[in-house]
């Protein structure tokens, strides 16, 4: 290595490292391949058009010649030794490399131990660098807001607080939930005593436990098992003085609860595909090559107890709001024997649980009618055979009614064939409508108090005469063929009550003799019409979901009727053969299909094909069970059908034809095409105009 001197007004020190001819005369393999290639570099040359393009080197070569300029380091260390001169940095601290910047310093004997291939005659020269710490630079901050009670500023911020609160403009807040994460708060007391654990043996020969068994209670129960004639023997063992511990878990709710979570949990694994055809997960593609309109029915699961083996279903309402809540009640069908007359039940069900049911109900008569509220989905009506009525609250988990008709101001001890929730706008109070077997029309309004406000709306008289509507011809029979009428009861029995879609006050009834009366609410024992629609009693009425004009009526002279208000004859007439129609539902899901029940079998009626015979009849249970009860549920894609044996089955609907988009265009396009034979009717019909909603 050599040095030389730069200028006086430019002082500099050049340092000179191996030239490429001394790199190349070394012994290492690396060092001579290294000076090949940079050789072989700096003979490459790019011209283009005459000029040389050839790129420079973008890194300070590692061979040749490198000059450090003495007066730009000297500027930037200026301020450093300006310190230095005023004694402010310790002179331990000043490099003592620097101190003559005239006079090389001699490093002769140094050897630079991090590269060995430097031989030991060359010299090397040492930088000493001083850090020093800079100053602290905030990335983040964020300042606390909450300041402790036992700080010095406490009382200052609690005044300042106070007085926001207390300012005249200040905004009304209210210390409610909100859809925010809690705030993670941290008490001073965190820290928990630790849990010492200890294992414990004891030995117990046989003799032991064959004494204690025989000083313990025992206590034999038999439960009866479901589709079996045997029954099952459960025997516990309880010391004298021991409370029960099956009355105490009977009377823990968050046993209940528990179990009924347990329950669900272990149905999901046994029901799981049902479930998901109940919920209608995997609708059917309507692109597929194979289908086939076959009204079929395919029974998902069945709803028994071993408590109503033998008590028939009399009626069932699905939840409004929950479509997998569905209500049934057990009582009487047709000609009950006194003997069975005992008991009633009303069971709430769900989906998530088809063995058990959530909410178990038990009346001293037998019940005849269930509606949920749509207003207040949790609340439900019961109707029962003495009489009464009573309002449930199947959130509650106790056995108490939420409500329950007096007999101290209006006594009814007639059966209650039917009930129905109130809609029209009543300030706010719930209130249904009941009709009784004595032709009485009862309003019942849930109050604070116990008891249910009744109030008499009005009582059904027989019709006189020939009223107006089917089989009415104008003309008088023979004197000798005119029956006689023996009336027994001068108020006929009403079966059946529906409020009107649209207008809310209006509600229709049906009686035994066939009869329709129409009436408001508004305007007490007061008829708005009577219209004659069947010669036997219509055990239902019911709106079309898509028109407010339109309704079916089923009865015990073996037909269905779809009526059009302000018509006094049928439109279309369904016979079902020799059998009595115990119910008849539109579909929610397709405006053209009718579902109806007989003591044989569930008819699926579709208007868009024919209306001579169903487009399918489905035999459920055994030939000799009577059907009751069928309901569409919520979605419309499945159907609930009760039977006299006290089994309500869950039957999906496939092979269905796939909803139209314009449902009342479909529904009226049908009813034309059943009325071409019937011309002067399809006018009518048609100057009637728009029927939907």
């Amino acid at each position: 290595m050599s040095s030389s001197h730069a200028a006086p007004s430019s002082k500099s020190v050049k340092f000179y490292s191996a030239s490429l001819s001394a790199g190349a005369a070394s012994d290492s393999k690396f060092v001579v391949d290294i000076v090949n290639r940079l050789e072989e570099r700096n003979r490459l040359q790019i011209p283009i058009d005459g000029v040389d393009r050839t790129p420079a080197n973008l890194a300070p070569p590692f061979f040749g010649e490198e000059a450090f300029v003495w007066s730009r380091f000297r500027e930037q260390f200026q301020p450093l030794a300006t310190d230095m001169e005023d004694a402010t940095v310790p002179t331990a601290d000043k490099p003592d490399g620097f101190d003559n910047f005239e006079t090389q310093p001699n490093y002769e004997g140094v050897i630079d131990r991090r590269s060995p291939s430097l031989e030991a005659g060359q010299k090397t020269y040492h930088v000493k660098i001083r850090l020093t710490e800079t100053d602290d630079i905030v990335l983040f901050e964020s300042p606390s807001h909450v300041v402790s009670l036992d700080a010095e500023e406490a009382a200052r911020v609690q005044e300042q607080n106070r007085r926001f609160e207390t300012r005249p403009k200040a905004r009304r807040t209210a210390d409610a939930e909100a859809q925010t994460r809690d705030l993670p708060c941290k008490s001073r007391s965190v820290n928990t005593e630790c849990i010492h654990r200890q294992d414990v043996a004891s030995f117990v020969s046989n003799y032991d436990m064959y004494d204690t068994y025989n000083d313990l209670e025992r206590h034999t129960k038999e439960i009866n098992v479901a589709d079996s004639a045997s029954k099952l023997e459960i025997t516990t063992y309880s010391r004298e003085g021991m409370e029960d511990i099956d009355e105490r878990l009977n009377r823990s709710a968050n046993f209940h609860l528990s179990s009924m979570i347990l329950q669900r949990l272990l149905a999901g694994n046994v029901y799981r595909e049902q479930q998901i055809r109940f919920r209608n997960m995997y609708p059917p593609d309507p692109c597929r090559e194979d289908i086939r309109y076959l009204y079929r029915l395919d029974v998902l699961w069945t709803y028994r107890t071993v408590e109503t083996l033998g008590k028939p279903v009399a009626s069932a309402s699905w939840c409004p709001a929950n479509g997998d809540i569905v209500a049934i009640a057990y009582g009487i069908y047709g000609h009950t024997g006194s003997d069975d007359r005992g008991c009633g039940f009303v069971y709430v069900w769900n989906i998530k649980n088809p063995v058990n049911p959530e909410r178990r109900y038990r009346f001293d008569c037998p019940v005849t009618c269930v509606a949920f509220s749509r207003r207040t989905p949790q609340l439900l009506a019961v109707g029962l055979y003495d009489g009464r009525v009573q309002v449930r609250d199947i959130t509650d988990t106790t056995q108490t009614p939420l409500a329950v008709s007096s007999r101290d101001r209006f006594p009814v001890y007639q059966p209650i064939w039917d009930l129905k929730w109130v809609e029209f706008d009543n300030e706010g109070k719930d209130e249904v409508i009941a009709v009784s077997q004595n032709g009485w029309v009862m309003k019942y309004t849930l109050t604070i108090g116990q008891y249910l406000l009744p109030y008499p709306l009005l009582r059904l008289d027989r019709v006189e005469g020939t009223p107006e509507g089917h089989g009415s011809t104008g003309t008088s029979a023979p004197a000798d063929q005119q029956p006689v009428g023996v009336q027994s009861d001068l108020h006929p029995q009403a079966l059946c009550v529906t409020i009107h879609p649209v207008q809310k006050d209006k509600y229709y009834i049906g009686t035994d003799e066939g009869a329709v009366h129409w009436c408001s609410i508004n305007d007490p024992f007061q008829h708005l019409g009577v219209l004659q629609m069947h010669s036997r009693g219509i055990f239902c009425l019911e709106y079309s979901p898509w028109s407010p004009r339109i309704f079916l009526t089923c009865s015990g002279d073996w037909s269905i009727r779809i009526w059009i208000e302000e018509l006094p004859e049928p439109i279309v007439t369904l016979c079902t053969g020799f059998a009595p129609v115990q119910a008849a539902y539109w579909s929610p899901t397709n405006s053209t299909v009718i579902a109806s029940v007989t003591r044989s079998g569930v008819q699926l009626w579709d208007l868009k094909r024919r209306s001579s015979k169903p487009a399918s009849e489905t035999t459920l249970g055994s030939l000799t069970t009577a059907l009751t009860v069928v309901r569409f549920t919520n979605c419309g894609r499945c159907l609930l059908v009760g039977d006299a044996e006290g089994k309500a089955h869950v039957c999906a609907l496939e092979d269905m034809p796939f909803p139209p988009h314009f449902q009342y265009r479909e529904l009226q396009s049908a009813l034309y095409g059943k009325l071409v034979t019937a011309p002067e009717l399809l006018t009518r019909v048609k100057r009637m105009g728009y029927l939907g909603y």
